[in-house]
């Protein structure tokens, strides 16, 4: 999969703290907030359209903005 959209599994690297995470970008209705997250989401708002290796950064509600590395993109 060349770029991020609804139904993918994202992989992403924190950029301040090294931590690597994983989630399947999904509609609002499915969303738990843990391993789906909303395609509405800050998180998912940034994501929608990058690449492989493309930093993305988040507005977060609370908190500093994040930096995060997409490290892989898995289709549904």
């Amino acid at each position: 999969t060349e770029t991020v959209g609804v139904g993918a599994m994202v992989y992403v690297k924190d950029q301040k703290s090294g931590e690597s995470r994983h989630f399947r970008l999904v509609g609002a209705a499915e969303a738990d907030g843990k391993d789906k997250l909303s395609n509405e989401s800050p998180i998912g708002k940034a994501l929608i359209g990058a690449k492989k290796n493309e930093i993305v950064t988040v507005e977060t509600p609370r908190g500093p903005k994040k930096k995060l590395k997409v490290t892989k993109i898995e289709a549904a």
